[in-house]
């Protein structure tokens, strides 16, 4: 079993990097500020 997990180091959880997305900001935005990878992002804001 495999676990990957990103921890961009930013202090950001990706819950919260997800919230500021649900808030209007650009997921180019919140990719550079947070650390996590905006095809994540990307994929939370479909959710």
């Amino acid at each position: 079993m495999v676990v990957r997990r990103v921890d961009p180091g930013r202090g950001w959880t990706l819950e919260q990097a997800r919230d500021l997305v649900e808030q209007g900001y650009s997921v180019e935005n919140v990719a550079e500020r947070t650390g996590f990878p905006a095809k994540m992002l990307k994929v939370a804001a479909k959710d």
